[in-house]
């Protein structure tokens, strides 16, 4: 099986403490080594430069400030995600993405590539690139990198983990128009410090389900191999 992992902004970051949070970032890297002993293949979404750069560039709304808090802590981020990995004998590779990236053949043939090459290598630790992204090139949020992602590389299911976890027990079916009826969901709460929400969960959970792949939310901190084997609690997109 070949997995997308995405972590929210809340999920990886702890605002109360100003820190990344490396229990979550431990537990994501301890099942990424089962999973890849299963013979799975996994790629990672990263959020959270953003939110954990306010702490060095205060402040929030334009993007050229958005852009200089991505700078300063991204490598933070990669360097959290290379110390707890590595616990488990993982490599981890940054990749940087726009939306055009993944529109443009070429440059997605470079990132295939890249990919193929790296499998049994690294994990890649994949993240919108800030710095010189316009709002045009811009994926919007990272659930929607996710799941373009998972769509141009053939991926089969996107495991997207938040703070809050899943938005009901079980499974949601598609519906024939064109967005999920919201009465679906038990409660809705749009993240503080993140650029998704609802909304964007449902859009991209929409957008991969109508190409025949899965999509889970589920809450981070809890197994990805409990999620999988449904044994916790997680919302199924198919």
């Amino acid at each position: 099986m070949k997995i997308v992992i995405k972590i929210g902004t809340n999920a990886i970051f702890d605002y109360k403490k100003q820190i990344i949070n490396g229990k979550i970032l431990r537990g994501i890297a301890k099942d990424v080594q089962t999973l890849l002993k299963r013979g799975n293949e996994v790629i990672i979404v990263t959020s959270g430069a953003v939110g954990c750069g306010k702490k060095f560039v205060k402040g929030d709304g334009e993007l050229g400030l958005k852009q200089a808090q991505a700078a300063v802590d991204q490598p933070i981020l990669m360097e959290n995600y290379r110390k707890y990995f590595s616990r488990y004998n993982l490599n981890v590779a940054q990749f940087l993405l726009t939306s055009d990236d993944l529109n443009s053949a070429q440059r997605l043939k470079s990132i295939k590539e890249t990919y193929n090459n790296l499998l049994t290598k690294a994990i890649p630790i994949v993240n919108e690139n800030d710095t010189t992204v316009t709002k045009e090139l811009s994926f919007g949020d990272n659930d929607n990198l996710a799941a373009q992602l998972l769509l141009s590389l053939n991926f089969d299911v996107l495991i997207i983990l938040t703070e809050i976890g899943a938005l009901i027990k079980d499974k949601i079916p598609l519906l024939k128009s064109n967005s999920f009826d919201v009465n679906y969901y038990d409660s809705i709460k749009i993240s503080n410090h993140g650029f998704g929400g609802l909304r964007s969960k449902l859009d991209s959970a929409k957008k991969i389900v109508e190409r025949g792949k899965k999509c889970i939310v589920a809450k981070a901190g809890d197994s990805i191999i409990d999620i999988l084997d449904k044994k916790a609690v997680a919302t199924i997109f198919s």
